[in-house]
């Protein structure tokens, strides 16, 4: 259907086609295409005579009795309208229709009718648009628009355009009943008239998933009503306590009671009722009596207790992460519990790594380690008996690598005990299938007159975190062994790589807090094709002395280029090709050294960045939810490194123009990193604009050809998470988030860290240990 639905530009289209033929003077194509543009009517003489009514009334008056005489003898033009006007060709069914806009005459409605004309007289092809999204604005506005012109209300025009003051009218307390109707149609019309829509264009909706939940996507809550939630959920009410006042007649044994201390004002005591059929909380209210006989009212007695109640301290405030961890006593008390062995070591293991019980309920004996990581998708965890190794895969975080598909898979060796139960089992069984529901069984039986919480297989994976977390660097190294980081972890663990012995390390230190640790032995190599790399995480991360061979490639390139240049008289050609060649090098030099020193993503056509003094701003991040950024410190050698050959770039476009070489300056303000001098592919002369990463590929450096973009960010947050705290780290990475970022009122940076005495010193070394070396720029040709 929206296939017949033909847009303004497509139906002029149609009347070309239709006229081709005809004995047509210049002025009466003038004014038939004037007229086809302002009601855009289908190809027949009937809706022409309509449109051309229209067009009289509205704009001028016009004698067309000849031009209707030519269009008769022409085939092509239809004597009878169309079927289907008003859904095809909805913009002339809306002027032309007598209960649309063409319902009046007034000045008022000539405006409104001249305002749609105009609105819907074409569509940008450039944006995303659709026939139906189109025929929904011109309906929206259709109404919107009719409503104004039936009501008869005087439009007072005091905006730009009228569109706005079509808004503010129906907006307006007399129409009240065609707002409420008519309020997703006006929502359309106001995008449109302030051109935050164009006719037809696509509107991206992020709730459109929460829209196909309720019928019809028809808002199904008063708009006051939503807004009178939304500022009751922001105002914090203090926590409610059920009190009863009871009143009763000074008895004769009550004088023998004694009520707690605090109540000795107002001679009243406690008493804690509590019904077998209440819920543990329900069962916390506080019911407050009388000691003694008294003249004072019920309203002395409430005001007595709300002073009693605002006076009384706070004992603790509940945290949603610690409600399922139990404590030291509760995890002994389990682990001295006289289990059968497969519900023995099923707890160790839930306390040492922290995995969920239904994924270690799925644990499989299998022979070689390399056999169990060939399926990327499998989500089990594998006791390897070759190698005597548990190994499972991470569900998230590091990206999978080819060429070493390990780097996603935990290897840890167990303690003996561990390993001799293990062999028991043949190769494909389960030893733990079903073990959760026993051990929750058990635990119930034995802990359920005991105080606490009742101890159960998620409650022991929950408790994993609090004897992990001390042994490990960062949270990163404490959740790899839980096999999954989850949403605030998953990034910034794809970019550190950890060594397998740093997450044995952790292991062992863990069964040691437990009071389970055994010496272990050290972990098998797997004896098949396939060979175990040392570290898991991050493939893409390298050691310094990978980017120290770059830098002194970059450095030997140099010197051919220069003494080139060093030896140019300006009798002799100009050496335009040395000067291409050497300012690349320097360009690509700096350009690295920041990379390095700020772990920033590789610089690109939409990133923005711009240098300071001892902070600089950068924006590497392109998210269609908005703009992303954040200010870090940067390294003094490397902004004053930049700094310089931002200058040497001026004088060597003085240089060139004064022998008679252009070099055509597009360097942006958006970028304060290296520029890059290069020859388009179809021009003679030089051009320089901002430097991109991708740029360094056409240098041909031997370890940066095969290296993915993102090396630099990868190798700088593996080498400093070991040096500095987790949240600098994140916070150089653009990963931080409240409670990392260090401008975070509750940041988890010392305070002693304002200004990144620690932070320097480790980029400082890690830049020099990479090879980076801050050039000589009083030996640079044509450098003052």
């Amino acid at each position: 259907m929206s296939a017949d639905r033909p847009y303004p530009h497509e139906i002029k289209k149609q009347w070309e086609s239709a006229i081709e033929a005809a004995p047509l003077l210049d002025d009466e194509k003038t004014t038939l295409f004037n007229i086809i543009n302002y009601s855009q009517p289908p190809v027949s003489l009937t809706t022409f005579k309509k449109a051309a009514e229209i067009y009289n009334v509205d704009i001028k008056s016009i004698d067309i009795e000849n031009l209707i005489e030519k269009l008769q003898t022409l085939e092509n033009i239809k004597k009878e309208k169309p079927s289907h006007i008003g859904t095809n060709y909805f913009v002339y069914y809306a002027l032309t229709h007598p209960s649309h806009l063409f319902q009046s005459s007034s000045d008022i409605a000539i405006k409104c009718r001249r305002y749609f004309s105009h609105l819907f007289g074409n569509v940008d092809e450039n944006k995303s648009i659709s026939k139906s999204t189109f025929y929904t604005h011109v309906l929206a506005a259709r109404d919107v628009i009719s409503a104004v012109i039936k009501s008869r209300i005087e439009i007072v025009e005091k905006s730009e355009t009228l569109g706005s003051d079509i808004i503010t009218t129906i907006n307006s307390d007399m129409l009240s009943a065609q707002k409420n109707s008519l309020k997703e149609k006006i929502k359309i019309l106001s995008m449109l008239s302030h051109k935050i829509l164009t006719p037809g264009e696509k509107q991206r909706d992020y709730n459109s998933s929460e829209k196909q939940k309720t019928a019809s996507n028809v808002p199904k809550h008063d708009p006051w009503h939503d807004e009178r939630l939304n500022v009751l959920a922001k105002t914090l009410l203090p926590k409610r306590q059920r009190l009863y006042i009871r009143r009763e007649r000074y008895k004769q044994h009550d004088s023998a009671v004694s009520g707690p201390a605090e109540n000795a004002l107002f001679k009243m005591r406690d008493i804690k009722l509590k019904d077998p059929n209440e819920t543990e909380e329900s069962s916390e209210n506080t019911i407050v009596q009388r000691a003694a006989s008294s003249t004072l009212t019920r309203t002395d007695d409430i005001q007595l207790v709300r002073r009693r109640t605002k006076s009384s301290p706070t004992s603790s405030l509940p945290a949603i992460t610690d409600l399922a961890r139990l404590t030291d006593v509760t995890i002994h008390a389990v682990l001295a519990q006289p289990l059968y062995s497969e519900l023995k070591y099923f707890a160790i293991l839930l306390l040492t790594l922290g995995l969920p019980p239904e994924r270690l309920m799925r644990l499989t004996t299998s022979e070689h380690v390399d056999t169990a990581t060939d399926n990327h998708h499998d989500d089990r965890p594998h006791w390897c008996t070759a190698e005597s190794v548990l190994c499972y895969r991470l569900l998230d975080g590091p990206s999978l690598n080819r060429s070493n598909p390990t780097n996603q898979w935990v290897q840890l060796t167990l303690p003996p005990s561990l390993t001799e139960f293990f062999k028991l089992f043949p190769l494909s069984e389960r030893p733990f299938r079903g073990a959760r529901s026993q051990l929750n069984r058990h635990l119930k039986r034995y802990f359920r007159n005991q105080p606490g919480l009742i101890p159960t297989a998620n409650r022991l994976s929950a408790s994993s975190w609090l004897y992990r977390r001390p042994h490990a660097i960062d949270d990163v190294a404490a959740t790899a062994l839980a096999g999954q980081f989850g949403l605030g972890l998953s990034a910034p663990a794809a970019y550190r790589q950890l060594s397998r012995k740093e997450l044995q390390h952790v292991f062992d230190k863990t069964l040691q807090q437990l009071g389970l640790f055994e010496p272990t032995l050290p972990v098998a190599m797997p004896v098949n094709a396939n060979h175990t790399s040392a570290s898991v995480g991050s493939a893409v991360a390298q050691p310094p002395e990978f980017f120290q061979s770059i830098f002194s490639d970059i450095r030997q390139n140099m010197r051919s280029s220069q003494a080139e240049i060093e030896a140019w008289q300006s009798y002799k050609p100009f050496p335009a090709d040395a000067l291409l060649r050497f300012s690349q090098l320097i360009s690509a030099h700096e350009l690295l050294g920041w990379q390095l020193s700020t772990g920033a993503r590789p610089v690109g056509p939409s990133s923005g960045n711009q240098l300071g003094q001892k902070m600089q701003w950068i924006h590497d991040k392109n998210s269609a939810r908005g703009i992303e950024s954040r200010v870090i410190p940067i390294l003094p050698n490397v902004r004053e490194s930049i700094k310089s050959l931002h200058r040497w770039h001026s004088l060597i476009i003085s240089v060139a123009s004064s022998a008679n070489v252009a070099i055509d300056d597009q360097r942006t303000d958006r970028l304060d990193t290296p520029a890059w001098l290069f020859t388009p592919p179809r021009g003679r002369k030089l051009r320089l604009r901002d430097m991109h990463w991708s740029d360094l590929s056409t240098l041909q450096l031997s370890q940066l050809i095969n290296s993915p973009r993102n090396v630099a960010r990868h190798s700088f947050a593996s080498y400093l998470r070991n040096r500095i705290p987790d949240a600098q780290v994140d916070a150089m990475l653009g990963h931080a988030r409240h409670g990392r970022m260090l401008s975070s009122p509750r940041s988890e940076t010392p305070l002693d860290m304002q200004n990144y005495s620690q932070l320097i010193h480790a980029l400082k070394e890690w830049l020099g240990a990479c090879g980076y070396q801050p050039l000589d720029w009083s030996r640079i040709p044509w450098h003052c």
